[in-house]
């Protein structure tokens, strides 16, 4: 199989239940080809805590999210 692209989900973590229904799903909807019924590539962190990656929301180190602008808010595009 020959991957080119990475997918992700984004969910509200105050609705989620831990019931891992995003999982199957995924699971079923990825995995349908001969030889991919043994793949297991989905993490869902459901403990409490930071999670991973640790700090992924520090914007003052990374300088992303956004800004007030003229016309609205826009994407901070800083690197």
């Amino acid at each position: 199989m020959d991957v080119r692209a990475h997918m992700s989900m984004v969910f509200h973590l105050d609705k989620c239940i831990g019931c891992h229904t995003c999982s199957v799903a995924c699971k079923n909807l990825w995995t349908d080809r001969k030889g991919a019924e043994y793949m297991w590539w989905n993490n869902v962190e459901t403990r409490p805590g930071t999670g991973y990656p640790t700090g992924w929301e520090d914007q003052d180190h990374y300088k992303g999210g956004w800004k007030q602008g003229w016309t609205g808010i826009e994407l901070r595009l800083q690197s």
